[in-house]
Order: C-alpha cells, then sequence, then structure tokens
C-alpha cells in the first residue's frame, strides 16, 4: 500500500510521461489519488477470465469495437451546435475580407454547416486513430462494505447469463503497474478516471473546445489556399490554434462520457494510446518498444483489435478476489476458478455471488 497520500477531490490520474515532440501529441493531466471508500471489479466471462489468468494482462479493445459504440459520439453531439454557430459568424466576416466567394452562402444553407460541423469533431477523432488510437478497459466501482463487493452487481451478471465472474483489483497496485506499463512500451498516453454520466458540458470542459471552427477552416485554407491563409485580415479571424491543439481535449473527455441510462454501473476506465505502428514509433524516435496490437473474434463473427495489458511485466496482476457469478452449477464454477489461479501462481480468494438469477 501507498503511505501518506494526499487526498483530492475525484478521481482523475494518468501515468506521468514525456511524450515524443510532435505536435499531434499531448501531454498527460498530473496524477490524482483514488478514492478508498470504492473497489475496482472487472466483469468477465469464463474464457475472458482464463485468458486473464493464463496471460496475466487485461485486454483494451479499440473504443470503435466496444458493444456500445454509441458512446464515443456524445462529445460530437455537444460541440456541432457550437462550431455550428461559429461557422455562421466567421463565414460572413470570411466573405467580407474576400476569402470565400459569395456564392458560398447559397452553398451552406440547411444543413450543409450542421454537416461541415459533424466533420470538424471526426476529423479530430481520425487524427487520434492514426497515430494513437483509443483502446479501453473497464471496472465497476463498488461501494466497499456494499452488497456488490461481495456479491457483484445483478446488470452485470445478466451481460454473462450464461456464466461470469468478477476480479477486483487493488487499486494502488494497478497505479504502480499502468507506470509500468508505460515504461515498457510506446505509449502516447495511459489515463485513468471515473466515467462521467451526468452534465457532460462540465464533464467535458466544453471551453476548452473553443475556436475548434477557426482551427478547422484554416485547415482548408492552408491545403487549398496558403497565400490566402496566409493574409493578415484572415488569418487574424482563423485564430493562431491548429487542429491537432484540440486532441488532448478530445482524448480527456470521449472515453469518459456515457449516457446516464447506465450510470448503476458507476464504471472507471484504463484508456490506453498505444502508439498505432511500429513504423511510426521509429518516425518519432521513441526509445520504448511498439506495443502490439492483438485480435480476437467478437459478437456476431466480427474481427475485434485489442492491446494486453501488463503482459510480460514484472509485477503480477494484483488481484483482490474472484467472485464466481450465478450458473446452474455455481460450485463447479467456483473449484474450476481455484483450479486455475492456483496454476498460475494467484494465491486469492474466490467466493460465490448469492445473487438469484432466472435463465
Amino acid at each position: 500500500m501507498r503511505k501518506n497520500r494526499k487526498k483530492r477531490a475525484g478521481s482523475n490520474r494518468s501515468a506521468q510521461q514525456t511524450p515524443p515532440r510532435n505536435k499531434a501529441y499531448f501531454e498527460q493531466p498530473p496524477q490524482r489519488t483514488r478514492d478508498d471508500s470504492f473497489s475496482l471489479f472487472h466483469y468477465t466471462t469464463p474464457s475472458g477470465l482464463i485468458g486473464i489468468i493464463e496471460t496475466k494482462s487485461l485486454w483494451a479493445t479499440h473504443a470503435s469495437f466496444l458493444n456500445d459504440t454509441t458512446e464515443c459520439q456524445l462529445l460530437s453531439r455537444l460541440l456541432t451546435p457550437q462550431i455550428e454557430a461559429d461557422f455562421r459568424k466567421l463565414v460572413p466576416k470570411l466573405m467580407e475580407c474576400g476569402a470565400f466567394r459569395p456564392e458560398i452562402q447559397y452553398a451552406l444553407r440547411g444543413d450543409a454547416l450542421t454537416t461541415e460541423a459533424e466533420k470538424a469533431t471526426s476529423a479530430i477523432l481520425r487524427a487520434v486513430d492514426r497515430t494513437s488510437p483509443i483502446h479501453i478497459t473497464s471496472f465497476c466501482r463498488h461501494a466497499v462494505g456494499a452488497p456488490e463487493c461481495d456479491h457483484g452487481l445483478l446488470s452485470q451478471w445478466r451481460g454473462y447469463a450464461k456464466g461470469g465472474f468478477a476480479i477486483e483489483f487493488d487499486e494502488s497496485q494497478l497505479d504502480d503497474l499502468i507506470l509500468e506499463e508505460t515504461n515498457a512500451h510506446s505509449y502516447q498516453g495511459l489515463i485513468t478516471r471515473q466515467v462521467e454520466y451526468h452534465d457532460h458540458r462540465k464533464a467535458a470542459k466544453i471551453d476548452r473546445f473553443e475556436g475548434l471552427a477557426a482551427a478547422t477552416l484554416k485547415v482548408g485554407f492552408r491545403e487549398n489556399t496558403p497565400n490566402l491563409a496566409a493574409r493578415p485580415e484572415v488569418s487574424q479571424l482563423l485564430g493562431d490554434r491548429d487542429l491537432e491543439s484540440y486532441i488532448r481535449a478530445f482524448v480527456e473527455a470521449v472515453p469518459f462520457l456515457k449516457s446516464p441510462r447506465f450510470a448503476e454501473e458507476n464504471e472507471y476506465r484504463i484508456v490506453a494510446l498505444p502508439t498505432r505502428s511500429a513504423k511510426l514509433v521509429a518516425s518519432i524516435r521513441d526509445k520504448r518498444p511498439w506495443k502490439e496490437i492483438s485480435f480476437r473474434e467478437g459478437w456476431g463473427g466480427t474481427m475485434v483489435p485489442f492491446v494486453r495489458l501488463f503482459k510480460d511485466l514484472k509485477n503480477p496482476l494484483p488481484i483482490k478476489k474472484v467472485i464466481v457469478g450465478p450458473h446452474r452449477d455455481q460450485e463447479n464454477q467456483m473449484l474450476a476458478a481455484k483450479i486455475l489461479l492456483e496454476k498460475h501462481g494467484f494465491d486469492v480468494q474466490v467466493v460465490k455471488s448469492d445473487t438469484a438469477l432466472r435463465s
């Protein structure tokens, strides 16, 4: 256990590192302390438990392949009206100084500006994916002493009706592993934070995205009419921020916003941003080795990219307990889990959930 940790409100941490000096990468926020009144639980299937124990790693899935693909769109929905409103202010001013032809006003009628605003947020997400795609590992935070800490969450067991497990982790030691993983492989970030279900504008710190419309227009001007973009009156309207300067704000918000319908899960996430390819690692002169991308079969026969966090590190996974979920043969499930853990050197408690679940 770590000692003399000064408590702060909230839970918002990231492993510290110095990213390569490339404008597409972001510096990470300061590390903060955990909340000792909660414990972290990772729910998984029998095959998931076997994979975690045998490889001594956690799987972080590419965000575009999560079960709920709409959650990463929440920030875009927040920003689109703001960007569209800024477009409506900027375009007439750019027309006045001759940067746009008058007929542009007819082309931007109806939903055209809304479409352009949506493209602006998509452009940043594509930029992130080209360099360091977002991968996510999820946990539920259960209050210490609450029934869920002993028996699991009913809604999670329903998702694993054919037999599931909840693995409790020591958060302090998990922090240590995150730092070790950051130093062992090329990442542009490893961020841990609680998911926000309410007041998304406040959670995303929406004011950090001011000027995004101008930065988007600047890209078009620089690529298509660089001389026009260099004119003082045009340059002043477009501001001094580049599109890449919004990447940090996006990465710190997009994976941590979720619909209030899922608030019961009280989700906590590790968000990993591995450098996308070995070629890119070499080009940015990162001395850390590339983090290999793996693939597995998902629901419906889909192919899903993921990374194995903490694999082959010196310290083991800090598992405190395994809860065996509702199952018609729960006793044998418990016995199998104990044998699996013993085989791979994990001396942890295995308990049965008393949650009743109708099949």
